[in-house]
């Protein structure tokens, strides 16, 4: 496997900004292919990104027949849209060494977790603004992934602390609050979208996801959604690879999103 730390540096990045890569290596012994990536992005309600959402998937999706990559975006201080174009530049760095690494960009996919659903979301609603994005050409995703994902600035349901670390002094300008609710931003440009959250999250409402699931619904993009009735915020992997040290984070009965992913991407092959 190729295992190599790109650095990320888009106006307003931090230093620690940068991509993970575990590239399915080439060798004699194999068929030589091409396989589809997925980028994982954490969650960590916009002040860090999560441990346990970003190797330990990378490694699941790997035995899953992907390439991996996940982006430790910029986190407070640094606010929208540094991390939506970091994520742009992520996926131009992968773009470019597609060929090098045997990636098929007819399956290239975005998976985020919580605040990193946002990322993932907001990259979905606006791979086609420049402005946004910060580049001219940017890639659509044929697919992305959305778990326990924070989507709404309206108050009535929004991770109030992660849209502040969004933000920073712009949280509360009507205009700016209007742009990061995605829902508010789904057109038939968006990619075909997977959803998984859990009735239970104390933390991030329930609501969020069944919000961008509807806004899909509306414009003709294809959706599969599940909402599980039990379950924490932030369950990862939701087995005991992703645990936290309380021990808090197993739920056997979500432990089954990842292969519901599976096929589903499978059957969008």
């Amino acid at each position: 496997m190729l295992y190599e730390r790109i650095p990320l540096k888009v106006q307003g990045s931090l230093d620690n900004a940068y991509m993970q890569v575990y590239i399915k290596e080439q060798t004699p012994a194999l068929r030589l292919q091409k396989y589809g990536l997925v980028l994982v992005i954490p969650g960590g309600g916009y002040e860090y990104t999560s441990d346990r959402e970003a190797e330990p998937i990378a490694i699941r999706l790997l035995s899953m027949g992907y390439h991996a990559a996940v982006l430790r975006y910029s986190c407070e201080p640094a606010h929208f849209p540094v991390q939506l174009r970091e994520a742009a530049a992520a996926i131009h760095i992968i773009k470019e060494n597609s060929e090098k690494w045997h990636v098929d960009m007819d399956h290239f996919i975005t998976l985020g977790f919580s605040a990193g659903g946002h990322v993932a979301a907001s990259y979905g609603v606006f791979w086609n603004r420049p402005e946004l994005t910060g580049f001219n050409e940017c890639i659509r995703p044929s697919m992305q992934v959305l778990c326990y994902p924070v989507i709404t600035a309206d108050e009535k349901n929004s991770h109030e602390r992660s849209i502040r670390n969004l933000l920073g002094d712009q949280y509360g300008d009507p205009e700016v609050m209007d742009l990061v609710s995605l829902e508010k931003q789904v057109g038939p440009h968006v990619p075909p979208t997977f959803i998984w959250n859990t009735l239970g999250d104390q933390s991030v409402p329930p609501k969020n996801s069944y919000l961008f699931a509807g806004a899909c619904m509306d414009h003709g993009v294809p959706v599969e959604y599940h909402l599980y009735e039990n379950g924490r915020h932030g369950l990862a992997l939701a087995n005991d690879l992703t645990d936290d040290a309380e021990g808090l984070q197993i739920e056997k009965e979500c432990q089954s999103w990842p292969d519901l992913l599976d096929a589903w991407l499978s059957y969008r092959k």
